[in-house]
């Protein structure tokens, strides 16, 4: 694995990125994020980023939350520029969903080798899963945007509704692997979202009762996602999160079946949000981060700490790209 690097002029900048993204992924404050976050809940950008650097030799994503007949747009899409991203960081990634799922977003997204997609079946999921653990050995375990159990024992969705027979259960996958898992969430209902569930209390929502190691929440899952490949951007001092289209992403995922999480349209939109929303908020992750990776390399030739504790110390001349 290629070591990270935070030099000690870009480590104040990083902290203080990490805030800033975060205020700007919740500033819609769609479904109570941004009162969450002001609730205490912060910091958590950064914190996730670090174990998703630290932990990056084999990533298993879950992803797909079920609308109506089919799955929502917030979820693969993130899945997908993630995968990509840490790709770029010679990772190995695989990508698990329900079949249908998993077959729908292989086909959207060719430039990913077809071994990366792992379908698992409702009948023989629990099988599947520890076989795929056995095999794939997996370091990092990712959930984006997957609904969690309730208290009731049920899975929901946004609006209460029970959708239990349309979706897997998920949470025995964190007792099959050894390794740190992350959630990518926005609504309360996802798995991962248990670790918040004091500051969720008086929201409208439907909590899961499911803790994971880390939780990054945003007004769109997705954003969430788009959020912390900029910020490991900076640590890497690589764009993570170049050539990754959020537009085409979406077009092509539509293209496939997939709706709108909240309108259940075949729009290429995330959560009843126009694309340009989505595009504005991609380019101004970009944006932010653009900047602190304009380092020459030639501004150093000694080692700094790295930004991720128990990495190796490196050269910063060694990753800037020339």
């Amino acid at each position: 694995m290629n070591a990270v690097v935070l030099d000690r002029h870009h480590h104040s900048h990083t902290v203080s990125l990490g805030m800033q993204l975060e205020a700007l992924m919740v500033a819609c404050d769609l479904r109570g994020m941004a009162t969450v976050r002001n609730r205490g809940y912060s910091g958590y950008l950064l914190r996730a980023v670090k174990t998703l650097l630290r932990h990056r030799t084999r990533v298993a994503i879950v992803s797909g939350f079920p609308v109506n007949n089919g799955f929502e747009t917030d979820g693969p899409a993130g899945a997908i520029a993630l995968a990509q991203g840490l790709r770029q960081l010679g990772s190995s990634v695989a990508l698990l969903g329900v079949d249908e799922y998993i077959s729908a977003m292989a086909r959207s997204e060719p430039h990913l080798p077809a071994t990366c997609f792992v379908p698992i079946s409702k009948a023989r999921s629990a099988v599947q899963l520890r076989e795929f653990v056995t095999e794939f050995r997996p370091t990092l375990l990712i959930f984006i945007e997957v609904p969690g159990q309730c208290t009731d024992g049920l899975y929901r969705n946004m609006r209460f509704e029970n959708i239990s027979d349309r979706t897997l259960p998920w949470e025995p996958l964190l007792d099959m692997v050894d390794c740190p898992s992350v959630a990518f969430a926005d609504g309360g209902n996802e798995l991962g979202m248990g670790r918040i569930r004091h500051q969720l209390k008086g929201l409208p929502i439907a909590c899961a009762r499911t803790e994971t190691d880390e939780l990054v929440i945003a007004d769109v899952s997705n954003w969430g996602v788009y959020g912390a490949l900029a910020l490991a951007s900076v640590c890497v001092g690589q764009p993570l999160l170049q050539g990754f289209s959020v537009g085409k992403c979406l077009e092509a995922l539509v293209q496939q079946g997939m709706v709108d999480g909240v309108t259940g349209a075949r729009t290429p939109t995330e959560d009843g949000l126009a694309q340009n929303r989505s595009r504005s908020l991609l380019n101004g992750l970009v944006g932010m981060v653009d900047p602190l990776l304009q380092l020459p390399t030639t501004q150093t030739v000694h080692a700094y700490p790295s930004c991720v504790e128990g990495e190796p110390a490196v050269s910063l001349s060694s990753l800037v790209p020339a």
